[in-house]
């Protein structure tokens, strides 16, 4: 699996995205991803590639059409990481900057 960098990257496109939420619904062609933005097959190809390095999609060829499908272990990966950053930024209150005063009082 591709490290959290690659992950993070390749999901920092809007269109790989949304390729990654319409495949949270469940497997699709490359004919109706290309549906949700309006680019040229060749161009949701090259978001479908960076996606599959990043190790976010697999891709299965059944008769001419290419199914796509997300891997969640990318996806826990990032998930992982975010969850355990915000349990260090809870844990740690003291690190915060002190909240300014309030205009009203003297």
């Amino acid at each position: 699996m591709a490290g959290l960098d690659e992950i993070l990257n390749a999901v920092a496109d809007g269109t790989r995205r949304a390729i990654v939420q319409r495949l949270a619904h469940g497997p699709a062609t490359t004919g109706q991803l290309a549906e949700l933005a309006p680019m040229s097959r060749p161009a949701v190809s090259q978001h479908i590639k960076v996606l599959q390095e990043a190790g976010l999609l697999r891709t299965t060829l059944a008769g001419r059409h290419r199914w796509h499908q997300l891997d969640t272990g990318a996806l826990a990966a990032v998930e992982n990481w975010a969850r355990r950053t915000a349990q260090i930024a809870r844990a740690a209150p003291e690190l915060r900057l002190p909240e300014p005063p309030d205009k009203e009082q003297p």
